[in-house]
């Protein structure tokens, strides 16, 4: 049977459903910190231009019911907290802490991408926290604490504190080496990839089990440098660089 033109162009029309929108903003002083925490989609980060941290979120339903999940602002003690969280175990649900564990059992109900675009001013910390997509950071501070699990870590900035996933590589490259303490670099199927200016000191520790190490900064050896693993020292120390994978090579390269 024939299907008049007017159904078929309805049909259509049903299986796109139009992307949302949800915008959130407030005024982060220095020290202050913005939290992002995403479950399936994409964080892009770059450098606002003031005070004002931005986060517009973009949510686009490919296949159930797009009224489960949803984006939410939470006014945090050190800042303000932009998450994603599903409402198909509490209906009722206004805040990020909850239980955001699958679809009931199945992973048929619904299928939603949700995708952060931030703007964090450069004197805020930001901490981003994704399961299912790649974060991308351009222009962050010092104090960045960048985590997913399946997907890739691009960080362009200051410096972090942490980066970290599971199933992707890292790839950083940093203004200056202007982090405090404990750098930690990580993941589990993915190479790590890492630069930084030449006047760079650090005390270094990396570490791979099927994968390769290449530096193109002298390292002063301290414990035994090899094909999978080293500890040692670039220029006067000080500061240190946590390094490990498990399938991929570790690589760390001069500007």
């Amino acid at each position: 049977m024939r299907l008049p033109l007017v159904t078929l162009a309805l049909a259509a029309t049903a299986m796109r459903l139009p992307a949302q929108d949800y915008h959130f903003s407030k005024v982060l002083p220095a020290g202050g910190t913005l939290e992002v925490s995403n479950i399936s989609g994409k964080v892009d980060v770059t450098r606002a231009a003031g005070e004002t941290a931005e986060v517009t979120v973009t949510k686009t339903v490919k296949r159930g019911d797009g009224n489960l999940v949803k984006a939410i602002m939470e006014e945090t003690r050190a800042g303000m907290q932009v998450c994603t969280i599903y409402l198909n175990r509490d209906p009722n649900r206004h805040t990020c802490s909850g239980d955001n564990n699958d679809n009931s059992g199945s992973h048929d109900r619904f299928d939603v991408d949700m995708h952060y675009v931030v703007r964090v001013p450069l004197n805020a910390q930001l901490i981003v926290d994704d399961v299912n997509g790649t974060v991308t950071v351009t222009g962050a501070g010092s104090d960045a604490k960048i985590e997913t699990v399946n997907g890739d870590v691009i960080f362009d900035g200051v410096g972090a504190l942490s980066l970290e996933t599971v199933n992707g590589k890292v790839i950083g490259k940093f203004e200056r080496a202007a982090w405090e303490g404990t750098m930690h670099v990580s993941t589990v199927n993915g190479l790590i990839d890492l630069t930084f200016p030449a006047s760079l000191s650090a005390d270094v520790k990396g570490e791979t089990v099927n994968g390769g190490v290449d530096s193109s900064f002298p390292i002063t050896v301290e414990k035994g440098f090899g094909p999978k693993s080293f500890e040692g020292r670039i220029g006067s120390g000080g500061r240190r660089l946590d390094l490990e994978t498990v399938n991929g090579g570790i690589s760390l390269h001069k500007q």
